[in-house]
């Protein structure tokens, strides 16, 4: 019987965005974190009754100087020394993030074995969601990260590196490591089908409106990491997608990256292994509970909805997920890798 006096103790502090319903920023971290034995102190940059995905939503923003108080508090009672890891999601504002990035290089002065995990939200789909003053902000903070988890677009931006294939994708990692950071995941790429090893290809399907056909356009996720002899070595992981609407995904994909590198602290590629399937397993999920809210309509949510029960509808279905945030099935559900 295992002693729990015996088993690691892990505090992490999560910084980043809140909502009051729903599935995103710090709501999609803590309970996968818990879930997996992790002690999480949360502090919420933004508090929304809702995200941005629906048509309206109330709420706040702290300043720079209500994070920095809120530091100042943590510290003067020793809270600070406790952290084993850090995490920050969404920080739109700069003062926040230069904040936040010199309170890391002090706690990390302080504690050797704090890892940072940081995922530098920037934008999608072509856009930014940040100012653009933002970006050279974040390649400073890339020196003090331990790990980061760009998506494409935000690995093109912070690389200046346009992805269009794999040769790309690995010329972006490798310039993303020139600002300082030793592991690099980008979760999510598109590439064409004859640039993917056939070790790992995925077939399209042919009819996205199709219940039994559940394979839309495969993405592809890329751990690049380089060792202490300044080696690189990195890996190609392909995962079937859904046809859907779905937010928070990059929140939850962040998180169960803090807690699967303890569980590899020398393999970033098995470590991320996990994080796809388990993300993908509750993507799924969400998929399934999408298209009940539907009632069986061969019709699909493809894009943002406008009601704002359809956006409710397509919530990540993070705590029916549990099981697949514990024991993700490692083999079945075509999560595939290989080593470039």
């Amino acid at each position: 019987m295992t002693n729990l006096e015996d088993s690691p103790s892990y505090r992490v502090l999560s910084i980043q965005s809140h909502m009051v319903s729903g599935y995103c920023g710090n709501k999609a971290a803590a309970f996968p974190l818990q879930t997996l034995g992790f002690d999480v102190d949360i502090l919420n940059t933004v508090q929304f009754s809702n995200h941005t995905g629906y048509t309206s939503w109330t709420g706040g923003r702290l300043t720079d100087v209500d994070v920095q108080q809120l530091f100042d508090g943590l510290e003067a009672n020793g809270l600070m020394d406790q952290y084993t890891h850090v995490l920050t999601g969404y920080i739109g504002n700069f003062d926040i993030l230069r904040t936040i990035e010199n309170k890391v290089k002090q706690l990390k002065e302080r504690i050797p074995y704090l890892i940072y995990v940081c995922d530098p939200v920037l934008g999608d789909g072509g856009r930014l969601y940040v100012a653009p003053e933002i970006v050279p902000l974040y390649r400073d903070v890339l020196s003090v990260a331990d790990v980061i988890t760009p998506n494409q677009f935000e690995a093109e931006v912070l690389s200046d590196i346009k992805i269009i294939n794999l040769k790309t994708a690995k010329e972006a990692a490798n310039q993303i490591h020139a600002f300082g950071v030793d592991n690099i995941v980008i979760t999510s790429m598109v590439l064409p089908p004859e640039d993917v090893p056939k070790t790992i290809l995925l077939p399209h399907s042919k009819s996205t409106e199709s219940a039994s056909n559940t394979n839309h356009q495969p993405l592809y996720c890329m751990t690049s990491q380089r060792h202490p002899n300044g080696d690189v070595q990195q890996h190609l992981i392909s995962f079937p997608t859904y046809e859907g609407y779905f937010t928070g995904t990059g929140d939850l994909f962040s998180a169960l990256t803090v807690a699967r590198i303890q569980d590899y602290p020398h393999s970033l590629a098995q470590a991320i292994f996990k994080v796809v399937a388990s993300v993908n397993a509750v993507t799924r999920l969400t998929w399934e509970h999408q298209r009940k809210q539907q009632h069986g309509n061969d019709k699909m949510i493809v894009d943002k909805p406008n009601d704002p029960k359809l956006v409710h509808a397509c919530e990540l279905q993070v705590i029916k997920g549990k099981k697949e945030i514990e024991h993700p099935d490692l083999i079945g559900h075509q999560i595939l890798m290989v080593e470039l």
